[in-house]
């Protein structure tokens, strides 16, 4: 996994988010907005998605929604953030096709390994070839 989208409308977080996981190696396109984050993210085919849940115009659910629905990103990590712990808000979240629900504050290294791991696991598949006999 190389590059990674980050959407967030807090510019503080999303500054120290995007320059501690750039310090990890990988490409980060930044986002303040959802709406321009869900035109440009189509264009730009980023490894993996990481957004905020609540944010203004569209929440972080409608964006995830948005990108399952479009071409290529069946195989897309998208993990989405938020500081709620509600069973309900997790639901949400993968109702929406969110691979993830991560709860603020967060380890940026435990959240990267996650992120990794669900890439790779869904970008190669375990495939089981019939046996010989």
């Amino acid at each position: 996994m190389n590059s990674l989208a980050l959407i967030d409308d807090d510019p503080i977080l999303l500054s120290v988010l995007e320059e501690i996981f750039k310090l990890r190696g990988l490409q980060v396109t930044s986002y303040n907005s959802p709406l321009a984050a869900l035109e440009q993210i189509p264009e730009i085919r980023p490894d993996a998605v990481l957004s905020d849940c609540l944010m203004p115009h569209i929440d972080g659910f409608e964006l995830c929604r948005k990108l399952r629905g479009s071409a290529g990103f069946s195989r897309t990590p998208i993990f989405l953030m938020s500081a709620k712990h509600a069973v309900s808000e997790l639901s949400k979240a993968m109702m929406a096709g969110a691979d993830e629900y991560v709860i603020k504050p967060f380890s940026p290294d435990d959240l990267l390994k996650k992120l990794t791991e669900t890439y790779e696991k869904k970008n190669n598949p375990v495939r089981i070839k019939p046996g010989v006999r």
